[in-house]
């Protein structure tokens, strides 16, 4: 296996979480609580996609092994890499089912208030559009496989282990 480089990533200024960069891929492994209950979740940072991606540990068991995919930004400072949502969502299935991406209104929203300046939401329109063309949208082929999804990279991944070291900023 290639080196893989320490980083540390900075989710939605919220969680600092230790991970490894391989090529132009980030992995971390973070945690959160909902109702009550303690999870731990693995993320991938597709930084030439600016794209998120996990398959979430709080997903029902039929969609377990799916995927949740999240526009970003992403400030990449070397070893440190700050990433922040920015609404537009796309959740994959298995390649016999339609993707579906979610929350263009609330992408829409933002953008209307000034959350993000006009070039930021024309980057991330653009950003979506070559994420769905590049890795999930089909042209004319038969066999029902998705074209790039997941990223080589994400697969290697997710089989390395590393300390898990994550915190939640005050």
């Amino acid at each position: 296996m290639p080196a893989l480089s320490p980083v540390t990533v900075i989710r939605d200024h919220k969680v600092r979480a230790a991970g490894r960069r391989l090529d132009d891929v980030i992995v971390y492994d973070w945690g959160f609580e909902l109702d009550g209950r303690h999870y731990e979740q693995r993320s991938y940072l597709l930084l030439d996609d600016g794209f998120q991606v996990s398959q979430p540990v709080i997903f029902p068991e039929v969609q377990r092994g799916w995927w949740y995919c999240d526009l970003v930004r992403v400030t990449d400072n070397g070893d440190e890499v700050i990433v922040e949502d920015l609404w537009i969502d796309v959740i994959v299935g298995p390649p016999d089912h339609p993707y579906r991406v979610l929350d263009l209104d609330e992408y829409a929203t933002a953008a209307a208030h000034g959350e993000l300046s006009p070039a930021e939401a024309v980057d991330g329109l653009v950003r979506t559009q070559r994420f769905l063309d590049s890795r999930l949208n089909r042209r004319h082929e038969v066999l029902r496989t998705w074209p790039d999804f997941p990223p080589e990279t994400v697969t290697v991944l997710s089989n390395i282990t590393f300390e898990r070291t994550w915190s939640v900023l005050a």
